[in-house]
């Protein structure tokens, strides 16, 4: 008989965990409760559970920090984390926690009940651990470089070892082992470049989808659309990248060519047939600095290389490179190099 501790802040859910289990068939003699993260820090060493349901998202010491320590003195002790959907980063720390397995609220009773039964009986997803013959990080690195065709035969691999598994697992055993299959692939796009809310969208879709797979044929097709999916949101990711920097560069021609004028981010972004949000968001995204940052920066340059090169006056200069008015200039010009034009000037005339 086994001891299980679940842990949640919410009494109608720990409620709801209870009944589920206790109306079932399963081999359990002891089910305890935890109101949150510190209290199932206390108790674990009381009990020594030997399976630990824990929602993820509690006040104080959350389920993934609680999770980590718990590990860390029970590495044998199996944590189910229960998260929700929308939520692709809880999933990425609940794996990185060394959860055994997560589920997603609403929980399903049965999908409860098939997680719990693997776990206690030792038909754990332990089996499902990357390894030789599941060589999870070659499929993160194939995403990574979008290559779809090499992936896809890395994933057969990873099938063909999954129906090499005995017993056959549970449908919510291959339920959870494709949510697993798919946290690894999405962070994999998401190191990749992916947009994180494009992943977190796709996410969603992919879980629905999965809920009606029941066998490792439906598993494996849904593999194979799920890489698709992922790999097209990398390149979409990419590609979008590789424009911006296109559209980035011709508005610093821009700027450019036409710093000494009045001209603002809306005039460059009419340029480059963008809005202004959006070119400042993607400017500041690739350059480091902002839109009004970077013309400052240029406007500075040709005035130094004209104080160095001409005996142009001050105010000038100030006209010629685009300030307002020499004082402004003057202003900018000494936060900038810690020296006023006319110092800057006397420091190094004759300079290239």
């Amino acid at each position: 008989m086994y001891k299980v501790l679940l842990v949640d802040d919410e009494e109608l859910e720990r409620k709801i965990l209870r009944l589920t289990l206790q109306n079932s068939d399963l081999p359990i003699s002891t089910i305890d409760e935890a109101v949150n993260g510190r209290d199932a820090l206390e108790k674990v060493h009381l009990l020594q559970p030997d399976l630990i349901i824990m929602d993820i998202k509690m006040p104080g010491i959350d389920g993934i920090e609680a999770t980590k320590q718990i590990k860390s003195f029970y590495p044998s002790t199996e944590v189910i984390i229960l998260t929700a959907y929308g939520k692709f980063s809880y999933s990425q720390q609940a794996i990185k926690a060394q959860a055994t397995d997560y589920l997603l609220k609403p929980i399903q009773p049965q999908l409860l009940i098939e997680a719990v039964r693997q776990a206690i009986n030792r038909f754990s997803l332990k089996k499902f651990q990357p390894g030789p013959a599941m060589d999870f990080s070659k499929l993160e690195e194939l995403v990574k470089d979008g290559d779809l065709s090499e992936g896809k035969r890395q994933l057969a691999l990873i099938f063909a070892h999954l129906t090499k598994v005995e017993p056959v697992p549970s449908t919510a055993l291959l339920y959870s082992f494709g949510l697993r299959l798919m946290v690894i692939v999405l962070q994999a796009a998401l190191s990749g470049g992916a947009d994180p809310g494009e992943v977190t969208s796709t996410e969603n879709d992919l879980v629905q989808d999965l809920s009606h797979i029941t066998s490792h044929a439906g598993l494996k097709a849904w593999g194979d659309g799920m890489l698709e999916k992922c790999i097209s949101l990398l390149n979409s990711a990419i590609q979008q990248h590789n424009q911006g920097l296109t559209l980035i560069r011709k508005a610093m021609e821009y700027i450019d060519q036409n710093y000494a004028e009045n001209i603002s981010l809306n005039m460059v972004a009419k340029h480059v047939h963008l809005s202004p949000a959006y070119l400042s968001r993607i400017f500041n995204k690739n350059t480091g600095v902002g839109f009004t940052d970077y013309l400052t920066q240029v406007r500075l340059k040709k005035a130094k290389h004209r104080l160095r090169r001409s005996a142009e006056t001050i105010d000038q200069i100030a006209i010629a490179t685009g300030f307002n008015s020499s004082s402004y200039f003057s202003a900018i010009f000494k936060k900038s190099e810690g020296l006023t034009p006319s110092e800057y000037r006397g420091k190094h005339i004759g300079g290239s």
